[in-house]
C-alpha cells in the first residue's frame, strides 16, 4: 500500500482558492494514475475558522481501499495532498499532476510503503516550526463494522482536541461483495481516515492534524478501540508557513452553528 504526500508552499491564491481547480485535480489524479474511484469528489469550502488565514478548501475522493485528500490554504500560500492506494501508482507522476494543478515554488514530497511503516525513523517534531503530526496506524486481526467506523470517527475528534468540520462519511467500496469499508471525517485543516480490508481483517488509519496532539491521548483512544493491536508511527508534515495576510474581520462567518445543533441533540 503506497502513500504519497506532498506539502507545497509559495502557491498561487487563485488556484488554491478555486473549487473547480480542486475538483479537477482530484479527477485528473485518479484518471491518470489509473486508480479506481468508488465515489465522486467531495469538496468543502472552509472559511469560518476562528483564524481567518486558516480558511481554504478541504476535499477528498475514495478509491477502493484508499483515498486522495487535498487541503488548501490560499491566504497562507500552501497546500497539502495525500494519495493512498493499494494499487501501484507512480509517485513521480502523482507529483507532476498535482503541481500541474497547483503550482508551487517549494515542494516537500514524502513516499511511504504503509506495509513497512515500522521501518520509518522516529520523528523529532519541532512544535514551533512544523505544521503538524501525521499518525500512520495499522491494525491487524481486527473486526470492524460500518456502524462502528462511523461512531468511532464521529466521537474521536473532541477526544484528541481536533475540531470536526463535517460528520463522518463512510461507504462500502462496492455495492455487491465489497472488499473495503472506508471512512473519513474532515477536521479543521486536515482529516482522519480509515480503510478496512474486510477479508484480511486489517485496518489502515490516518490521523493528520494541523497542530500537535497529546501523544498520551492518541495512545489512549487506540488502546480503547483496538486493545493493543494498533501499530502507530508518527511522521511530521510541513512547516508553519508564514505569509503576508491581510485580516478581514467582516468576512469571518459565524462559527460552528451545526455543531451547536449536534451537541444539543445529545
Amino acid at each position: 500500500m503506497l502513500h504519497y504526500m506532498v506539502d507545497a508552499y509559495d502557491t498561487i491564491q487563485d488556484q488554491t482558492n478555486s473549487m473547480r481547480s480542486v475538483n479537477e485535480c482530484l479527477v485528473t489524479v485518479a484518471e491518470n494514475l489509473k486508480l479506481r474511484p468508488v465515489m465522486p469528489p467531495f469538496l468543502l469550502p472552509y472559511y469560518y475558522s476562528e483564524n481567518y488565514e486558516d480558511g481554504g478548501i478541504s476535499a477528498f475522493m475514495f478509491f477502493e481501499g484508499g483515498h486522495i485528500t487535498i487541503h488548501t490554504f490560499p491566504l497562507r500560500a500552501c497546500y497539502f495532498v495525500d494519495v493512498l492506494s493499494n494499487d501501484f501508482f507512480s509517485a513521480k507522476k502523482a507529483e507532476e499532476l498535482i503541481l500541474g494543478a497547483f503550482s508551487a515554488k517549494e515542494v516537500h514530497p514524502i513516499t511511504v510503503d504503509r506495509r513497512l511503516v515500522d521501518s520509518l525513523p522516529e520523528a523529532r517534531p519541532d512544535t514551533n516550526a512544523d505544521f503538524g503530526p501525521h499518525y500512520m496506524i495499522q491494525v491487524d486481526d481486527v473486526d470492524l463494522t460500518f456502524e462502528g467506523i462511523y461512531q468511532w470517527l464521529d466521537q474521536l475528534p473532541p477526544r484528541i482536541n481536533m475540531e470536526a468540520i463535517t460528520r463522518p462519511y463512510v461507504i462500502y467500496s462496492t455495492i455487491q461483495d465489497p472488499a473495503y469499508i472506508s471512512g473519513i471525517i474532515l477536521v479543521a485543516q486536515s482529516h482522519i481516515a480509515v480503510h478496512y480490508d474486510i477479508k484480511a481483517r486489517q485496518a489502515y488509519i490516518d490521523i493528520f492534524s494541523c497542530s500537535f496532539l497529546k501523544e498520551e491521548q492518541i495512545n489512549q483512544v487506540l488502546e480503547e478501540a483496538f486493545h493493543g493491536k494498533a501499530k502507530c508511527k508518527l511522521i511530521v508534515r510541513g512547516s508553519k508557513h508564514h505569509y503576508s495576510i491581510k485580516n478581514d474581520e467582516e468576512r469571518i462567518h459565524t462559527f460552528k452553528t451545526w455543531q451547536t445543533n449536534k451537541a444539543g441533540s445529545q
